[in-house]
């Protein structure tokens, strides 16, 4: 798996988590802003975590193309003799 999408769904995580620490004490302490900026956070993290689920995809899915056109490559080699 591509590091770059690893390390946006770690950080994602992190966002995720924090975001719902942040949000509970906001609740359980009736900080109405802090509430806020914790689902905000969690928020992020989530868009963050997204990012990086579509970013391995996209890798993978250039990985395939490319093995598959190696793969014709080497059939043409073979069957042209070349």
């Amino acid at each position: 798996m591509d590091s770059d999408s690893t390390k946006d769904k770690m950080k994602g995580q992190a966002n995720q988590a924090a975001g719902t620490v942040r949000e509970k004490v906001g609740d359980a302490t009736g900080n109405e802003g802090m509430e806020q900026k914790g689902r905000e956070q969690h928020a992020k993290g989530d868009a963050q975590e997204a990012g990086g689920k579509v970013k391995g995809a996209v890798k993978d899915a250039g990985d395939a193309v490319k093995d598959t056109a190696d793969k014709v490559g080497d059939k043409i080699k073979d069957a042209t003799g070349n």
